[in-house]
């Protein structure tokens, strides 16, 4: 879903229901894209790797599906490496707190 006002950048910034929390291999929880940039850049590569292969990106479905940030989950889907992964969260949310 593309990010037209104020409202969409709230809701793809919101803290996400319980029942639409991403469960981390490594047990971690997270809530919100914010928690998510801070898994990208703390867990363990064998976690990452576990959510990210070539078949699946487990970050990516859930940013497209939970969250509605199609933009982000198609820049996900691209990125080679973790640390890659982290800046791209990191920039989209600058950019969703610009416009929110």
């Amino acid at each position: 879903m593309p990010i037209r006002n104020k409202e969409d950048a709230h809701r793809v910034l919101r803290h996400v229901s319980d029942e639409k929390r991403f469960y981390c291999h490594d047990g971690k929880i997270l809530n919100n894209l914010y928690e998510l940039k801070n898994a990208l850049e703390n867990i363990s590569h064998a976690c990452y790797i576990h959510h990210v292969t070539e078949e699946k990106n487990d970050f990516a479905r859930w940013v497209r599906d939970v969250l509605g940030d199609d933009k982000l989950a198609n820049d996900l889907a691209k990125a080679s490496t973790q640390k890659e992964a982290a800046i791209i969260v990191k920039d989209r949310i600058a950019w969703l707190q610009d416009r929110a």
